[in-house]
Order: C-alpha cells, then sequence, then structure tokens
C-alpha cells in the first residue's frame, strides 16, 4: 500500500505567503485610516508654505551640523520655523492622521504576532511618530 500525502515546498509556502502579504497590503491601502494618511501626506507634500519652511529648516540644521558659529541664531531660527509650521493649518492634519495609521499598522502586527510571525519588528523607521 502506498500513502500518498501533498508535500509543500518551500517554495510553495514563500509564494502563499507573498501572496496573503500582498493581499493584505492590498486591504490595508482601502482602509480609511491609510486613506486619510495619503491625503495628510499629500497635503504636507504639495504645500509651497510648507516646502519653503522646511528648506530652511533643513538649512539651519545642517548649519548647526558642520558649522558651531552663529549656533544660538540658527537654534533661534529653527525654534521660529517649528512654530511656524506647526501653526499652518494643513501641517496639523498630518499627525493625527500619522498616528490612527499607525494605531492600524500596531494593531495588524499584534495580531499576526499572535501566530508567532513578528510582522513589524523590523519596520520602525527613524522620525516615525509611531510611538518608536
Amino acid at each position: 500500500m502506498i500513502i500518498q500525502t501533498p508535500i509543500t515546498t518551500s517554495t510553495e509556502l514563500e509564494t502563499e505567503a507573498d501572496q496573503a502579504a500582498r493581499e493584505l497590503g492590498e486591504l490595508l491601502l482601502h482602509t480609511p485610516e491609510y486613506q486619510a494618511f495619503v491625503k495628510a501626506l499629500n497635503a504636507v507634500n504639495n504645500n509651497p508654505a510648507i516646502q519653503k519652511i522646511s528648506a530652511e529648516i533643513r538649512s539651519h540644521k545642517n548649519a548647526l551640523r558642520w558649522s558651531r558659529e552663529e549656533a544660538g541664531e540658527h537654534e533661534a531660527a529653527l525654534s521660529r520655523l517649528e512654530t511656524e509650521l506647526e501653526a499652518l493649518l494643513v501641517a496639523q492634519g498630518y499627525p493625527p492622521a500619522e498616528a490612527a495609521v499607525c494605531r492600524l499598522f500596531a494593531e495588524v502586527d499584534t495580531i499576526i504576532s499572535q501566530a508567532g510571525v513578528p510582522f513589524a519588528a523590523n519596520a520602525k523607521r527613524s522620525g516615525c511618530g509611531c510611538g518608536s
């Protein structure tokens, strides 16, 4: 008597995992949290006032990094520019949208991790407002 059982190869498992990841990604793309985040991100990235202030902030940060002269002036300018940036209505919509999408991704991570797979253990990026 010959018993045949289906054998799943590592390549088949990888393909299934890739497909599941694509499906999850597609589902996440259509969540209200992600849609609000993309809308807020685009609004911030395409706002001329924010672009101007951001360029000035980068300039002052570079000056602080490479030159110790006039550090107080650059720090004061940075403080003023950050306050100016935070006062812009379009900029105020970004932090709550980012926080909401981070909560959603953390929930997904928790659910997937319960299955023994640390989903987003290495997905934290520098400067992210996701509580990292």
